[in-house]
C-alpha cells in the first residue's frame, strides 16, 4: 500500500527524463501528443530543370544541322575541306574527352585528386564543345545518307554527346562546390563519363566505316 500511495503522489514531471531528446529539424510535440517525427532534408537535384532544358536544346541544333545538310549540296572542293575539318574536330573533341576521363581514372585509382579532375574538365570544356560543334557543321557539308541506318545511329550518338556534355558541366560545377561530394553525385559523374565515351567512340567508328 505504501508503494501504491507513493506512485499516486509522484509528480508528473518525473517522466520527462524518459523522453527522447529534441532533434534538430523536429517539430516540438505538444503535451500528451505523440512523439515528433524527424523530417529529412530535401535532397538537392543532380541537375535542375533549366539545365535539362538546355541539354535537350542541343537536339534542336542537331535537327537544324540535319535539315541544312538535306538542303545543301556543296561542290567537291568544299566537300574535301569539310572532310578534313570533320577529322580535325574528332581529334579535338574526342582527345579532350579522353583527357578528362583519364584524370578521372587516375583519381579512381588513387593517383590524383577530385579537384584535378574538375579543374581539367573546366579547362577542356571549350575544346570539347568546339570539337562537337565542328563535327555538326562539317558533317552538314558531307552530304550524309540519311537512308542508311548506320548514319542515323551516328547522328543519334552526336545528339547523346551534346546532351551528356551539358549535363556533365552541371555535375562538374556541383563537384567543384563540394569538399566531400555524395556518392549519388559521384555516380552521376561516372555515368556521364561513360555515356560520353560511348557516344564519341560510336560516332567516330561509324564515321570511319562510313567515310566516302
Amino acid at each position: 500500500m505504501r508503494v501504491l500511495s507513493w506512485l499516486r503522489r509522484r509528480p508528473a514531471s518525473d517522466g520527462a527524463a524518459l523522453t527522447v531528446p529534441a532533434v534538430a529539424g523536429a517539430v516540438p510535440a505538444a503535451t500528451g501528443a505523440s512523439p515528433a517525427v524527424v523530417t529529412k532534408p530535401k535532397r538537392e537535384p543532380i541537375v535542375t530543370r533549366a539545365e535539362l532544358a538546355l541539354a535537350f536544346s542541343t537536339l534542336v541544333v542537331l535537327a537544324g544541322v540535319v535539315l541544312g545538310s538535306a538542303l545543301v549540296q556543296p561542290p567537291p572542293v568544299v566537300h574535301s575541306v569539310a572532310q578534313f575539318v570533320h577529322l580535325a574536330c574528332v581529334v579535338l573533341g574526342l582527345g579532350s574527352v579522353l583527357a578528362v576521363d583519364w584524370f578521372g581514372l587516375r583519381w579512381q585509382l588513387g593517383h590524383g585528386t577530385l579537384r584535378e579532375v574538375v579543374s581539367t574538365a573546366a579547362a577542356l570544356a571549350v575544346p570539347i564543345w568546339l570539337g562537337l560543334g565542328g563535327l555538326m557543321l562539317s558533317g552538314m557539308l558531307l552530304s550524309p545518307d540519311y537512308g542508311s541506318t548506320i548514319t542515323l545511329v551516328k547522328v543519334a550518338m552526336v545528339g547523346v554527346a551534346g546532351v551528356v556534355g551539358v549535363l556533365a558541366l552541371a555535375v562538374s560545377r556541383r563537384l567543384a562546390a563540394r569538399t566531400n561530394p555524395s556518392r549519388r553525385l559521384l555516380r552521376a559523374g561516372l555515368l556521364m563519363a561513360t555515356a560520353s565515351q560511348l557516344a564519341w567512340w560510336t560516332a567516330t567508328v561509324i564515321g570511319f566505316l562510313n567515310r566516302s
